[in-house]
């Protein structure tokens, strides 16, 4: 797996192309995959170090693709516009409180 690698699931073009142009703007290669079939796809044909993944897409639930990702040790980044739907992930047992 290549560090610098990210795919970004994502099905609305505007907010995935503004995504990837951040993140190759820091040297990072990013993978814009419009459904959760298509990052399926992407994860098995090479790992990536991050998935950044929108929790709604056109295709159904990406929760097997998370899942495949983080057994394959990418870091996920779950991102949606409906917040009922992100409050079923708990946040990145990495985060620390900086004031704790």
């Amino acid at each position: 797996m290549t560090a610098r690698t990210a795919l970004i699931v994502e099905d609305e073009a505007m907010i995935a192309e503004l995504v990837a142009t951040m993140l190759e703007s820091d040297g990072i290669t990013a993978t814009i995959c419009p459904s959760v079939a298509e990052a399926m796809r992407q994860l098995e044909a090479r790992p990536c170090a991050l998935a950044l993944v929108d929790l709604t897409l056109p295709d159904g639930d990406p929760d097997a693709f998370i899942a495949a990702a983080r057994a394959r040790g990418s870091h996920v980044i779950v991102m949606s516009g409906d917040p009922d739907r992100l409050a079923g992930y708990a946040p990145c047992p990495c985060w620390k409180n900086p004031s704790a």
